[in-house]
């Protein structure tokens, strides 16, 4: 009699693995460490996140804690926390009207410029470009500023 081959049992993840799910096996971290470490690093986004912190709070060496990480999850644990950072950011850039530089200071990111060359570098647009693009009601153009749009509306009218 046959078998089914055992299928390794994955949890669900979050938007930052690339898709992944995340697999307890050996050398990985055990579900509830990882998910223990990534509720750590969503309740701290603003703040600044070390590995040798995120190794703390499962009591492992750096080392063990980095390959551990990305094996159970995919991506190196920077990678993984500026993901997570830029996916926050991208959540409160379309729900409000709140200026880059505060986005990017709530958000964990040293200034705007950080930030921009960060976004770009992962996402491949520039935070205000993909801001208009994102956001529903707004114009296709990001470059299209409000005074110019004020100012073509006066010419058409007095036209």
């Amino acid at each position: 009699m046959q078998t089914a081959p055992s299928i390794p049992i994955a949890i669900p993840f979050r938007p930052a693995a690339e898709g992944r799910a995340i697999h307890s096996c050996h050398g990985g971290l055990p579900r509830w460490q990882v998910r223990r470490v990534t509720d750590y690093i969503d309740a701290n986004l603003g703040a600044t996140l070390r590995t040798a912190s995120l190794a703390a709070t499962l009591g492992l060496s750096v080392s063990h804690f980095t390959r551990a990480f990305k094996h159970s999850v995919g991506v190196p644990p920077r990678m993984y926390v500026i993901r997570r950072r830029l996916a926050a950011a991208c959540e409160a850039m379309v729900s409000s009207n709140t200026p880059l530089t505060t986005i990017a200071h709530a958000h964990g990111f040293c200034d705007q410029s950080h930030f921009t060359r960060t976004f770009h570098e992962v996402i491949g647009l520039s935070p205000h470009v993909w801001r208009c693009l994102n956001r529903p009601g707004v114009a296709a153009d990001p470059y299209e500023s409000e005074q110019k749009r004020t100012i073509e509306l006066d010419m058409v009218e007095t036209a």
